[in-house]
């Protein structure tokens, strides 16, 4: 037990790990919140202000004026944009995190679990250092560094133990990242199974024979009309959820596993055209790729090393 602990401890305070996962989480959730307020942006007086009063007796808050709705939406933009370039994510991730909060509930009726996971998964960032990697900030620290020499390698009494924190509190929220994407999943599968339509491998087919889940009619009837596609489908998507923490367990499971989430996404995005649900689940699918795992695929020039 005391090796198991002491190795526990190392584990989370010697080094930050998922930091390219991390850095991947920032960028996915700065382009699908920049780009989902800048897509709905025409329609923003029916979404959230004037228009979309009618929901105040549901819950719904609408804000006080069209002008402030318009300044709020461009705000919320451009924040989105400094998160995806890595600059002040510190201050940048948590404005984030108060302009989704606040924009997606004015409107309950159009928001979807992809907005709630994104809202969930934006505070366990903001605890975790998100630009250590492909960031602004990552190249301001390499500069820094360079240019305090070897100054930078005698530090002051103290130095490692707030390096150690640091560790602490960003390998916690990755675990904590990991974690509520794992009940998601689990979750998600237990529920589908008190459903005789997942059990018999017909669930596929339902939803799309919904207007609002036909985007592509012809790619839809494709898969619907499919007899063995259906229950491949549902089933696998069954399976996979119920398994995903067991198949992070081993690495070459733990790459099938991730791939395979990220394929039932890239298909629901396409098929059932939900892009941005399907991007926000894949941006908390990033937190299980290993470090080790990109640095043998990225090219060692110009290679930042997270401080």
């Amino acid at each position: 037990m005391n090796r198991v602990l002491e190795s526990g401890v190392r584990w989370m305070t010697l080094s930050a790990h998922a930091t390219y996962g991390v850095a991947l989480m920032r960028i996915v959730f700065g382009l699908g919140i920049g780009g989902y307020v800048a897509v709905n942006f025409p329609a923003r007086h029916a979404l959230w202000g004037a228009g979309a009063r009618w929901t105040t007796p549901l819950g719904g808050h609408t804000l006080t004026s069209d002008l402030a709705l318009t300044v709020g939406c461009v705000a919320l933009v451009l924040v989105a944009a400094l998160v995806v370039v890595g600059w002040r994510a510190r201050w940048t991730v948590p404005l984030l995190l108060l302009g989704w909060a606040g924009l997606t509930a004015i409107n309950p009726l159009i928001g979807d679990q992809g907005q709630n996971i994104a809202r969930i998964l934006l505070v366990y960032l903001c605890f975790a250092d998100t630009s250590a990697r492909w960031s602004l900030d990552a190249r301001r620290r390499a500069g820094d560094a360079g240019r305090r020499g070897s100054a930078a390698v005698v530090a002051p009494s103290g130095r490692p133990g707030r390096g150690q924190v640091r560790n602490l509190v960003h390998n916690a929220a990755v675990l904590a990242v990991g974690a509520q994407i794992c009940l998601a999943y689990v979750l998600s599968g237990l529920f589908k199974l008190l459903g005789d339509e997942w059990r018999d491998g017909s669930a596929v087919y339902y939803p799309l024979s919904l207007p609002q889940f036909r985007p592509w009619p012809v790619l839809a009837d494709l898969v619907a009309g499919s007899e063995w596609l259906v229950p491949a489908v549902s089933w696998g998507t069954l399976a996979l959820q119920l398994a995903f923490p067991l198949l992070l367990l081993q690495r070459h499971l733990r790459t099938a596993g991730i791939t395979g989430a990220l394929v039932m996404h890239a298909g629901i995005a396409v098929v059932m055209g939900l892009p941005f649900f399907s991007l926000f689940m894949m941006a908390g699918d990033c937190v299980f790729l290993r470090d080790a795992t990109i640095t043998r695929r990225t090219p060692r020039r110009g290679r930042t090393v997270a401080r």
